[in-house]
């Protein structure tokens, strides 16, 4: 079984795709949801979901219950229903790893069953096996400590083979390899700043999120080396010593040299590493690595332009190069995210957008097409298995884009059905034979709900569910909205209103945008997939809205494609659409509307109140893009084509040129050692516009990187409180 691979006028239409559809409670009591609130609370105002542990080879079920005051135990569920005495308590756990007692509530590490009565533990740097009827769990596999401070893109420092036998190690910019017996085998040796092995290559673009990769035998470990010498170096500084010092780095900008990747391969056997045979000279991205079931490794090459991609097969032992199984060509970009899943008999699925939508395909071991697994006008999202290899289980929205389900479909073709029944969104996990799913699902008016669904018939099985802590609180009402685009496709908008909300009532609005592609904002999910924090702001008097422009995922390729080589343009004449809209309902004070997005969505809010400065009173960027010849290769070159090849496109999407147009009050944040996106990006804008004789505020954040963390987060939403609070006044809401 092959388990998950991860991947008229706008007034009366919008009333009318509206609805109104009731929130919560249309008059809600409770405690107000302040961003204070939300700020000063110790323990998210989040309640922990059951986590469904699979027993194998079944669909028997056991499961993870926290209680109020944190403490975890593990229940069997036996008739549908939860067993009220638990199986094992995490203290017990604890003992049997002989740890020492501790304060607080105990809780599990990580855990999964090996048979019904052995459990599989990970904690501290090791692997253990626990025979329920023992005291004492067994250790059967250590690792010395890998590299402090992880990857920067997020991507694991150590990898534990399928087998428990051996785990793969980043050490000292080198990789290690230590076996059950705990012998050290070091693969690499020239590892250092500039040649990284084992991490996610490619700056995690293309469906990288790894830079390891174990065989499903566990014999064969992959791994990148990345040589990053050819980039530029980049003048980083570490801005909080005295004085400060400079500390090495590089970025690679878009039209500019980019690192140099190969794809290496260990056998276990003997700890022999060869290197996959390259063409000499070659600009290629190597992703989606996916090990055959008979010694052999698949690599997906991307061209530097993106718009050819070759699945080639390579051998373990020999590294040499073997058949091109498939090629996919488009004009616009390719960007494969799902690796090839093989069969036993070789045959394999490939995930590909040949029919405008992302859908699986069946190819022979020859790399042929057999035809379609899926289909529909929808992208599948995640193939979650093939059970028995005869049925193919993932996720996808179906009909509505905001919404996402778990369905099923033959191998081979046909019998494609959609399990989960409810309106809104599923996120799941599948049971080792297939037969139930554990699902956390909600929508815009529903609280997220565990349960155990039947694949079969759709039948749930509800699991145990603490109090959320939200409860206690008067909630903001929610609403959806859907307006038609230029090219009358529709676009799919959300509205957080005060919990009071009064519609006779004019309130400010803070329009909270991203518009970049791989992030979809409205969703058929609890607050309509809002953060909390936005809710806060709802709660104390604003509108908060939200839509999803053209280049967003999950509405098939034509939608996405329209952004290529003029990023900044139909995004923002997408959202436009909503502002104006907004403006013509008579709950909206129409000179009181703010923007604020972060990353994509900073360069989008300066997009907007550039090229529509007299539609907002104020806006708040952080860590925009202000040039796009500035920012990194991989993603800029797929949706922009390179500087050389579309100048006049660079040109027209930068917020450079158009900072003399900034009329409105504008906050613009960046932390000073963002790797993603540079800080001289906003430093570039202010200076120009010092030289247009235009004021903003600008604020940085010493050494913090592109998502703000810790004090400095909070920070930032408390001053974000205060300039909406003075510019928007919420609490002056004329009736």
């Amino acid at each position: 079984m092959i388990r998950a691979m991860m991947f008229r006028s706008h007034r009366i239409s919008a009333f009318l795709a509206l609805g109104w559809l009731a929130s919560m409670a249309s008059a809600q009591t409770g405690a107000q949801l302040s961003l204070a609130t939300v700020l000063a609370r110790r323990t998210p105002l989040a309640a922990p979901t059951p986590q469904v542990l699979w027993l194998p080879d079944g669909h028997d079920a056991t499961v993870i219950l926290t209680a109020e005051d944190g403490s975890q135990t593990l229940h069997r569920v036996v008739d549908d229903a939860v067993a009220e005495e638990p199986l094992v308590t995490a203290a017990a756990v604890r003992a049997a790893l002989a740890l020492p007692e501790r304060e607080g509530p105990a809780r599990f590490p990580a855990l999964r069953w090996l048979d019904r009565d052995t459990l599989r533990i990970e904690h501290g740097r090791a692997i253990w096996r626990w025979d329920l009827a023992s005291d004492r769990a067994t250790r059967v596999l250590a690792w010395r400590a890998p590299d402090a401070g992880g990857s920067a893109f997020g991507d694991p420092t150590y990898k534990v083979s399928p087998d428990d036998r051996h785990v793969a190690v980043r050490r000292d910019h080198q990789l290690f390899v230590f076996d059950a017996g705990g012998e050290a085998h070091q693969l690499t040796f020239d590892g250092n700043e500039d040649v990284v092995y084992g991490g996610a290559a490619h700056r995690a673009e293309i469906g990288i999120h790894e830079g390891l990769f174990w065989s499903h035998d566990g014999r064969y470990l992959a791994f990148y080396r990345e040589d990053l010498r050819p980039i530029a170096e980049y003048p980083f500084q570490n801005v909080d010593r005295m004085p400060p010092t400079p500390r090495h780095g590089r970025y690679p900008m878009a039209g500019r040299a980019d690192s140099s990747v190969r794809v290496m391969v260990c056998d276990t056997d003997d700890y022999e590493v060869v290197t996959l045979e390259a063409e000499r000279g070659a600009d290629l991205y190597w992703t989606n690595i996916a090990f055959t079931r008979d010694g052999g490794i698949v690599v997906a090459l991307v061209n530097r332009g993106q718009d050819r991609v070759e699945l080639v097969r390579f051998g373990c032992a020999s590294g040499a190069r073997g058949a091109t199984l498939l090629r996919e060509h488009d004009q616009q970009w390719v960007e494969p995210e799902i690796p090839a899943a093989f069969l036993r008999d070789g045959r394999f699925l490939w995930s590909s957008r040949r029919s405008g939508y992302r859908h699986l395909y069946l190819h022979a071991a020859d790399g042929s097409v057999l035809g379609p697994v899926t289909s529909g006008a929808f992208d599948v999202q995640s193939l979650l298995a093939v059970v028995d290899e005869q049925r193919v289980y993932f996720t996808g929205s179906g009909d509505d884009p905001r919404q996402l389900h778990l369905f099923s479909a033959d191998l081979n073709g046909g019998d494609q059905h959609r399990i989960t029944e409810e309106r809104g969104t599923h996120d799941c996990s599948l049971s080792p034979d297939g037969r139930r799913a554990a699902v956390v699902w909600s929508n815009l008016e529903t609280m997220p709900t565990s349960r155990l669904v039947s694949t079969r018939d759709g039948s749930a099985t509800p699991l145990p569910q603490r109090k959320h802590p939200l409860a206690e609180f008067a909630l903001p009402q929610q609403r959806f909205v859907q307006l038609e685009a230029g090219d009358g496709s529709t676009l799919y908008g959300h509205l957080a209103l005060p919990p009071d909300f009064d519609p006779k009532r004019r309130y400010p609005v803070i329009h909270y945008v991203y518009g970049g592609p791989h992030a979809q904002l409205v969703k058929d999910t609890w607050f309509g997939g809002a953060a909390t924090w936005l809710q806060a702001l709802a709660s104390e008097g604003f509108i908060v809205s939200r839509i999803d422009n053209h280049g967003t995922p999950n509405r098939g390729i034509e939608f996405e494609q329209a952004i290529h080589r003029h990023l900044g343009t139909v995004e923002v004449d997408d959202q436009m659409r909503m502002i104006d809209w907004l403006k013509q309902q008579p709950f909206v004070a129409a000179d009181r509307i703010g923007v604020h997005g972060w990353s994509f969505g900073g360069y989008m809010t300066l997009r907007l109140m550039l090229l529509h400065p007299e539609a907002f009173a104020c806006g708040i960027s952080g860590a925009p893009v202000t040039d796009w010849r500035m920012y990194e290769t991989g993603y800029t070159e797929r949706y922009m084509d390179s500087p050389a090849e579309n100048p006049d496109g660079y040109t027209t999407s930068s917020c450079l040129p158009l900072a003399e147009h900034l009329q409105r009050p504008l906050l613009l944040v960046h932390g000073t050692d963002d790797r993603t996106v540079m800080w001289s990006h906003t430093l570039q804008f202010v200076d120009r516009c010092i030289d247009a004789g235009v004021h903003l505020d600008y604020f940085p954040y010493p050494q913090q990187l592109h998502g703000l963390r810790g004090r400095d987060r909070v920070h930032f939403l408390r001053r974000l409180h205060r300039f909406f609070t003075r510019h928007l006044q919420p609490d002056e809401t004329p009736r």
